[in-house]
């Protein structure tokens, strides 16, 4: 790698503790070249494995890469003093959304039995559907790989792939909604307690939908799905989750004018004026999108803007792929409707 993870948590480490502002642009340049470097992997397993995925008669929802925002990788380390920063393994992201657990399973088959061609698995991918995380209630399935490349720049690059469905990315996206938000870490158990046992709840409503496990607490607990669809009633009947994240939708017909395909997208988000702005660049502009990228991110203030770099094939896809940068919980929200009114038509309430 043209890093040496010994460099990389140097880096990571000066940028979250040094007082030095030199020292820690520095620091920040490093970290931003080193994440430009995961493009070329990122872009390589997606191109290998979509089309395996569709020749094994998969139906694919959605599929986009990112790269991991430089707050969200330093929030990380913050919140994880053990942890290194060369030894994060999601700097670059693929996901893949499926509509149904019939398809993921069949997609988890394809993909384990068939490593593409210069990538190996670094562990046994992680199934948080069968064993959902207890701190939030997040359930999809990680695997993590190592690309094996003649550039030693590249070489050794991991790649987080994320594989669930579309319900489980819903919740993920609704949860990542009130995140940027409420301005906290529900994902990491950080935030407002009241949202966090709501989502928890909604995790394993939605898994009992997908005849999945539910959370370990409300399986020692004995919660059935009367209890659960009846908890879910009166949290929200108390903080108004619902009306919240309705209030908070916005339209997504910006994301419909564009011609571009297979392009980068820079997403940023006003949430004061709840508007969102989209800036695209061909695949050949890869460099010029990360650069501006990495300069947006030093002058927003977080707690009024986020902005974000992302890829999907089509632009049109960019909302069913990152929902939460559009503020966009539909259907999460027309899932949990249904749940409220069926709570209410069945006596639960």
């Amino acid at each position: 790698m043209k890093y040496s993870v010994h460099k990389i948590n140097t880096a990571g480490n000066t940028a979250l503790t040094s007082n030095n502002v030199d020292e820690v642009n520095h620091a920040l340049d490093i970290i931003k070249d080193w994440r430009t470097l995961h493009l070329p992997a990122l872009d390589e397993l997606q191109n290998l494995i979509v089309p395996l995925l569709k020749d094994n008669k998969v139906n694919i929802y959605s599929v986009s890469r990112r790269l991991k925002r430089i707050s969200s990788i330093l929030n990380k380390l913050d919140r994880n003093p053990q942890s290194r920063l060369g030894t994060m393994q999601d700097i670059g992201g693929l996901r893949i959304v499926v509509p149904s657990m019939t398809a993921l399973r069949k997609a988890y088959d394809v993909i384990v039995y068939n490593i593409p061609e210069n990538f190996e698995l670094t562990k046994e991918p992680i199934n948080y559907i069968r064993e959902p995380k207890k701190i939030s209630g997040y359930r999809s399935i990680h695997f993590v790989f190592k690309y094996n490349s003649d550039n030693p720049d590249l070489d050794g690059m991991k790649i987080e792939l994320q594989l669930r469905t579309k319900l489980q990315h819903a919740w993920a996206m609704a949860v990542e909604t009130a995140e940027l938000i409420t301005g906290t870490a529900l994902k990491s158990s950080q935030g407002e307690e009241e949202w966090q046992n709501f989502f928890k709840v909604v995790s394993s409503l939605f898994a009992l939908k997908e005849q999945t496990p539910i959370l370990c607490e409300h399986r020692e607990a004995g919660e059935t799905l009367k209890s659960l669809m009846k908890q879910l009633y009166q949290k929200n009947k108390k903080s108004n989750f619902i009306d919240t994240l309705t209030a908070l939708n916005v339209t997504n017909s910006i994301a419909k004018k564009g011609n571009y395909t297979d392009g980068y997208y820079i997403l940023s988000i006003n949430f004061i004026e709840k508007k969102l702005t989209i800036k695209p660049f061909p695949k050949e502009r890869e460099a010029e999108a990360s650069a501006l990228y990495a300069r947006l991110e030093k002058q927003i203030e977080e707690s009024k803007y986020a902005v974000v770099l992302v890829s999907v094939p089509k632009i049109q896809q960019l909302q069913e792929a990152y929902p939460s940068y559009f503020l966009d919980t539909d259907e999460f929200l027309r899932t949990v409707d249904v749940l409220l009114k069926n709570c209410e038509r069945w006596g639960w309430a």
